[in-house]
């Protein structure tokens, strides 16, 4: 019998739990502010679609910070964690989706996915570039 580890197994021994969950609530709470502070201020400025366009601006932006954070935290493979929080994060954005009503097809939920794994791995391993060459 074969008693190596499996891929999935060496995946989530490499995975730093605690810069995905830090990574993960920095996203959700920059997304939020800078969602409801843009949604507001075009909502007040009386422009179409106001609280749309601050919504997917906090989700990106959310996502991007989230993939950052998680990048700074990991002691190694940056955009892995990175991808990891994006994938974290569109979870969560499609259950409180699913949660309000939201009839959103299953292409749609692996666009989010497969955006959010670009955006939050591209900035982890930003955020790792940047933590490597500052060292």
């Amino acid at each position: 019998m074969d008693r190596r580890p499996g891929i999935i197994f060496l995946l989530l021994a490499a995975l730093n739990i605690g810069a995905v969950l830090i990574g993960v609530a920095a996203g959700g709470l920059i997304a939020s502010v800078v969602g409801f502070i843009l949604g507001g201020l075009l909502a007040i400025a009386g422009v179409d679609g106001g609280a749309g366009i601050g919504l997917i601006t906090g989700v990106i932006t959310g996502l991007l910070a989230g993939g950052w954070v998680s990048g700074l935290r990991a002691r190694h493979s940056e955009r892995f964690h990175g991808a990891v929080t994006g994938l974290a994060l569109a979870f969560v954005i499609m259950v409180i989706a699913i949660l309000g009503g939201s009839p959103a097809p299953t292409s749609q939920i692996l666009l989010l996915a497969a955006i959010a794994t670009v955006l939050a791995g591209t900035a982890g391993w930003l955020a790792g570039r940047r933590k490597r060459h500052l060292s």
